[in-house]
C-alpha cells in the first residue's frame, strides 16, 4: 500500500492507451499528455486501456 504526501497529483488520462507499453512507453505518454506535469515529481499517472477494462499507474517514488 503506498503512503501518498498530500502535494501529489493525480493526472488520469481518459484517451485509451496501448497497455501493452511498459515503463518508457508510458513515461513518454505522460510527457506528451501532461506537458506542465514532472513524471519524476512524485504525481500519479493513471492510464486506461481501449476497452477501459484495465488501467496502469505510473508513480516514480524519490
Amino acid at each position: 500500500m503506498l503512503t501518498l504526501p498530500p502535494s501529489t497529483r493525480i493526472f488520469l488520462c481518459t484517451q485509451p492507451c496501448d497497455m501493452r507499453r511498459g515503463f518508457d512507453g508510458l513515461l513518454a505518454e505522460a510527457r506528451r499528455r501532461c506537458v506542465d506535469a514532472d513524471p519524476f515529481a512524485g504525481h500519479l499517472f493513471i492510464f486506461v486501456g481501449k476497452r477501459k477494462h484495465h488501467i496502469k499507474v505510473l508513480y516514480f517514488q524519490a
